[in-house]
């Protein structure tokens, strides 16, 4: 599997279904514009419905996620940050969803954190 776009940004989210995705406290994802993405192998993909507005997409092979669409957000893909090859060409520029974090686990560095409601408001680090 192969992309090829630029990257919008990258973010750590710490809601449940992110926490469950990666068996993590977070998943780090690389939001990038669907018009500009490219997929080669993508006949090796299946996807999932995860909530009424979120389809998960995997590869058939493995099992790995390879990227999602949030019907929300129409013109991004948010492509889970470890499914890059080569790694990331910039850090990570905020925290979501800290409200939701898992309770073992702290967040140690000094980037923008949000939750609330929304998930993106900002928060009193």
């Amino acid at each position: 599997m192969c992309f090829a776009a630029e990257r919008q940004s990258i973010v750590h989210c710490h809601c449940g279904e992110c926490r469950r995705l990666s068996g993590a406290a977070f998943t780090t994802w690389v939001s990038v514009p669907r018009q500009a993405m490219s997929i080669s192998g993508e006949a090796s993909l299946s996807s999932f419905q995860v909530t009424p507005n979120v389809t998960r997409h995997f590869c058939k092979v493995c099992g790995s996620h390879v990227y999602s669409i949030d019907l929300r957000l129409p013109k991004i893909a948010g492509l889970p940050a470890g499914v890059i090859e080569g790694g990331l060409s910039a850090l990570p520029q905020a925290h979501y969803f800290v409200g939701h974090k898992a309770k073992w686990h702290t967040i140690s560095d000094a980037l923008p954190q949000f939750g609330g409601e929304s998930g993106a408001e900002p928060t009193a680090t």
